[in-house]
């Protein structure tokens, strides 16, 4: 029985809604030229996806920069090495020709010249990786001169994980692997001296600059109490400052760019951000941001520095190339000036433009490394080829990028099938229902996976899981690094670091009864001025006084125990424990989470690494918050997310719900090629997440306050369609 084919059973009490449907919309659509859908003569799916779609192709609005970009990539097949040339494999551990395809050993193998690794989706790239640093390790590079970049400490981790179980050595820890900040924290901090830094910064997040921010604009009456009701929030300067770092543009072009409506603002925004910079300077503190502007403008300034880091890395490896900005970049050519470099990455998996990530990086690769040499991956291990079929179709159309052709071994299994349903109500039912049918063949609720353009699409599918109670996760919520009581736990910990943590001491102080943000502020000046310390009886009498002596009385104890996060953790908790009962209902599961904080803590031996790893790589994904609660004991959830939030993961079954022009592609990027270019390879990431079933689905008609979207998504258009089944027609 085909799972995509009605039940009547199962549909009988949905159609006596959709005609109460019907009649909402005519009503509201009366005074127009639009009908309700579900009572027009619907034009088949497969009619319309055969008649060509009138988009704008750009042809004549295409700047000089990304003509050369997209004829550079048209000559990349002439920088090819040459996968079956014979590399001396004699007297090594591993067999690496066994364990690795022609394209692959060549990627790991070739080290003679700067190198680009073109991998596609699910063609083994963490393998690559993996065994490129064995092999460098077998041919006499010592473990602390190989430099690994990646954009999470967890892949770091698990691929340094399986070199030391390949080579049975535990040496291969010291590696540096990581990502780009920590390795910014790791040589900001080892070099101090040489670039004129104190050691002990305190790293800050994205929430403290928030509230920095927010205290700032008090000094400077922004707030809304003094009269500026609609200054834009402390959240989001704080997005507009760090676009203006990651793209690298002054505030006044990040606003008129990104953020127009903030126009009249950009003289405060400025004041604010001259500010925020002197204040994190005095406070001896650096946000994320910070950490890899000043390790670039110090490798570019300072010759010695520079000098020094070189010959302490012997050979760098990058990890997803394509999502590097141009500060990353600029930090990997500056360390690898004697063209020491592997660089992985795909760039049609290129999706993160808006958070700074350059594609073009890539794509110049050949340019800034003349003499390199370039690997294509092209074998797929994760899709069956009915899906690559497809997927390789859709990037056949697009007018930017490298060109490749993946293929798999697996044979089998169905064509993606396309949907389009009467509205967004049975769109949901449907991918509900099969799913329903697809568990049935020994599969879990975690084998599945809905995948959409924005976080709003989901919230059909979620209203019908949430109906038929079953068990989903929805990628994001409040992270568990970002949780009011983690982050106590942590401003107590940066202060024993770095006692001029005004950020930290800030928002302890207000912990305490009496402490509200003017006289938080008279006491951090004074703790600045003593440089650190403070003396208890210059506040004897007053209301908070009492307090303010217990908790400097607790961080004098705490500095008697030294510095590992096991031993200060319990003093601190029995100090706040009272104050959070206080403060928070909802104390029990908020200690749960305290509990988790302390292990995760308790496997460090030292203060300063376990607050760089939980402030740079906070456990997030690990601890977020579930949609709907579950036992462990219970089935594992199924994945709601948005496709952004999903690259680099795989299910069984994917569906890619929302599917009409408009909406994916998002009518926000019809503007120009590139965004469009960007839109597409935000559906193959989507797409190239299956890896037996896709499901690509749509209503019929999506309603916004100013457009109807009713079309296909242009994407779908230029693909064979010998290479999809359509349901239901």
């Amino acid at each position: 029985m085909d799972p995509t084919n009605d039940d009547k059973n199962k549909r009988d009490d949905r159609e006596g809604q959709s005609v109460d449907l019907d009649r909402l919309l005519d009503g509201l659509l009366f005074d127009t030229n639009i009908v309700s859908y579900s009572k027009q003569k619907k034009e088949g799916l497969k009619d319309l996806l055969s008649k060509p779609l009138q988009v704008e192709n750009f042809d004549t609005q295409i700047p000089t920069y990304l003509r050369t970009l997209m004829d550079a990539a048209k000559h990349i097949d002439e920088k090819l090495v040459d996968i079956y040339r014979t590399y001396d494999l004699s007297n090594l551990k591993i067999n690496y020709k066994k364990e690795l395809n022609p394209q692959q050993l060549a990627a790991v193998c070739t080290l003679d010249k700067p190198l680009l690794v073109i991998a596609g989706a699910g063609t083994g790239k963490t393998r690559v990786i993996t065994y490129k640093v064995s092999y460098l390790i077998e041919k006499g590079f010592e473990p602390n001169e190989i430099l690994l970049l990646t954009f999470t400490r967890k892949s770091a981790n698990e691929m340094l994980n399986r070199v030391q179980k390949l080579l049975h050595a535990k040496s291969i820890t010291n590696v540096l692997g990581g990502t780009f900040h920590s390795f910014a924290n790791y040589a900001l901090r080892k070099y101090h001296a040489l670039v004129g830094l104190p050691p002990n910064f305190t790293i800050i997040d994205g929430e403290d600059v928030v509230d920095i921010i927010s205290l700032l604009k008090t000094e400077l009456n922004l707030t809304p109490k003094k009269g500026s009701k609609h200054f834009p929030k402390s959240s989001t300067i704080q997005s507009i400052f760090s676009k203006a770092k990651n793209h690298e543009l002054g505030i006044e072009n990040v606003i008129a760019e990104y953020f127009p409506e903030y126009e009249r603002f950009v003289k405060d925004f400025q004041r604010i951000y001259t500010l925020l910079a002197a204040y994190k300077q005095r406070s001896n503190l650096m946000d994320y941001d910070d950490l890899i502007d000043i390790l670039r403008d110090k490798l570019k300034t300072n010759t010695h520095f520079r000098q020094v880091l070189q010959a302490k890395v012997a050979y760098i490896l990058v990890d997803e190339y394509q999502d590097t900005n141009n500060i990353q970049r600029e930090i990997v050519e500056l360390l690898s000036q004697k063209g020491n470099i592997t660089v992985v990455g795909d760039d049609a998996q290129s999706i993160y433009s808006f958070r700074g990530a350059n594609f073009e990086n890539i794509l110049r690769f050949p340019q800034h490394f003349e003499n390199c040499g370039v690997v294509k991956i092209e074998e797929n291990y994760r899709s069956t080829q009915r899906i690559l079929d497809f997927t390789n179709k859709l990037m056949e159309s697009a007018r930017i990028g490298f060109k490749k052709e993946l293929f798999s071994r697996l044979h089998k299994g169905r064509k993606p099938r396309i949907n389009r349903l009467v509205d967004t109500t049975e769109e949901a039912a449907y991918i509900v229902d099969t799913i329903m049918t697809l568990k049935e063949n020994d599969l879990e609720y975690s084998d599945f996976a809905i995948l959409s353009r924005a976080s709003w699409q989901s919230n059909f599918v979620q209203a019908e899981l949430m109906k038929r109670n079953i068990p989903f996760i929805v990628v994001g919520g409040i992270k568990f690094g970002e949780r009011r009581h983690v982050k106590d736990m942590v401003s107590f910990l940066k202060i024993m670091m770095n006692p001029m943590d005004a950020v930290a001491w800030h928002r302890i102080l207000k912990l305490l009864e009496g402490i509200g943000d003017v006289r938080a502020k008279e006491i951090i000046v004074k703790i600045h001025e003593q440089h650190g310390r403070i003396e208890t009886n210059l506040f004897e009498g007053k209301k908070h006084g009492e307090h303010l002596k217990e908790l400097l009385d607790l961080f004098n104890r705490m500095q008697q125990l030294g510095s590992a996060p096991v031993d200060l953790i319990p003093p601190i908790y029995e100090f706040y424990k009272p104050l959070l009962k206080q403060l928070e209902d909802d104390f029990d599961a908020r200690e749960i989470d305290l509990e988790i904080f302390a292990e995760i803590a308790a496997k460090y031996e030292d203060l300063e690494k376990f607050l760089a790893d939980f402030t740079l790589e906070p456990p997030s994904n690990r601890y977020q918050d579930k949609t709907i609660p579950f036992d462990e004991s219970d089935e594992k959830p199924l994945t709601i997310s948005t496709i952004h939030s999903a690259k680099g993961l795989e299910w069984h079954t994917v569906f890619v719900p929302f599917a009409l022009d408009g909406i994916l592609p998002s009518v926000r990027s019809m503007a120009s090629l590139e965004e469009i270019e960007e839109e597409r390879r935000l559906f193959y990431v989507a797409c190239s997440r299956a890896k037996e079933n896709l499901f690509i689905t749509m209503p019929a008609y999506v309603s916004s306050w100013d457009a109807v979207f009713t079309k296909p998504s242009r994407f779908l258009y230029g693909i064979s369609d010998n290479t999809y089944d359509i349901i239901n027609e």
